[in-house]
């Protein structure tokens, strides 16, 4: 019998295919800005705080990686997303540890265009340094989602503390506490936290009020019919240039218009140059977000922060602008698990 299972991520395939259309004009990348205050620091994270210390990279599509040991075999590189509810496998490393799927133990996988009953295979355990997910039957999906990835370590594995990205220094953290506090340099929202580790914040793009999805196992930002209308963005979508094939974990086939917005506000700070691939896509339905306006910030935005935050415990969301030094320390260098090659 299938059982529900909440996962939301792109498809490498709908990024290529964003990204190579030469008929695009070229654009500059987001910007998030945000004006410097010089304040002393505070507190330094305690070693004892950390559960996991890696170096990460961006796989082809920019997404945040981690080494991930899987059954004891590994490291393997999975996708740090913060979409997604539960940790979920490749195809290509089922076969290599010659885990058989099984059809008795389906789960139904919800993603971006739809829904899809998929099998799973069961694993005895995935650990991560301190971090053990224990037995389960983790689901196989579609290959093409994981571009360089061996799998997708999903909210089930962070989501009871601190995660924390910096991408100036390629290192991703997690801590079994609140995430450290932090000066002024910082942007720091609250964060509503939904759907088994989903956090949403409030933002504003224009003069529009929107729920904000912080998604980093999407490189494309998305927004949805209700947004659109109240950004007054329909002739843009009208112009054929713009259509947009969506691929995702589920088979549906789905269209979406990728156009220009107007700046995105997240407290104080400012995200230039966004560009939003609009569509009536199933996953803002299923997070009851259909009926207002709503946007998933991808790694398009969050990638370009010096480093970025979730505190699990306290609901927030910290973004260090770029340009911003990073002022969070430990008392002294752990050292982290590195990437396969």
């Amino acid at each position: 019998m299938a059982r529900g299972l909440l996962i939301n991520f792109l498809a490498p395939a709908m990024m290529a295919t964003l990204r190579v259309q030469a008929a695009e004009p070229p654009v500059r990348d987001p910007v998030i800005a945000l004006p410097g205050i010089e304040l002393p620091l505070v507190a330094e994270i305690k070693p004892e705080d950390f559960v996991y210390v890696a170096s990460t990279s961006a796989d082809r599509i920019g997404r945040v990686m981690a080494p991930v040991y899987v059954n004891g075999t590994g490291p393997f590189a999975f996708v740090v997303d913060t979409g997604a509810s539960s940790s979920v496998i490749s195809p290509r490393l089922a076969t290599l540890l010659k885990l058989v799927p099984n059809p008795q133990r389906s789960k139904l996988l919800r993603g971006i265009t739809g829904s899809e009953v998929v099998s799973t295979v069961a694993v005895q355990k995935i650990t991560a340094g301190e971090i053990t997910l224990p037995q389960r039957e983790l689901p196989v999906v579609e290959a093409r989602v994981f571009a360089d990835a061996d799998g997708i370590f999903g909210a089930d594995a962070f989501a009871q503390g601190c995660l924390y990205v910096n991408f100036a220094k390629s290192q991703v953290s997690i801590l079994r506490t609140s995430c450290p506090r932090v000066d002024d340099k910082w942007e720091v929202v609250r964060a509503r936290l939904r759907f088994g580790g989903l956090a949403v914040v409030k933002a504003r793009i224009g003069g529009v009020p929107v729920s904000a999805i912080i998604d980093t196992g999407a490189e494309r930002s998305l927004g949805n019919p209700a947004l659109l209308a109240a950004s007054g963005l329909q002739a843009a979508v009208a112009d054929p240039a713009t259509r947009r094939q969506i691929y995702a974990a589920t088979a549906q086939e789905v269209f979406g218009n990728l156009v220009a917005t107007s700046a995105v506000r997240i407290g104080h700070s400012e995200i230039t140059n966004l560009r939003v691939v609009f569509g009536d896509f199933e996953v803002f339905r299923m997070w009851g977000v259909d009926k207002e306006p709503a946007i998933v910030l991808g790694m398009d935005v969050l990638g370009t922060a010096t480093a970025m935050m979730i505190d699990y415990r306290r609901e927030e969301l910290r973004l260090l602008p770029p340009g911003m030094e990073n002022t969070v320390r430990s008392r002294k260098p752990i050292s982290p698990t590195r990437l396969p090659q």
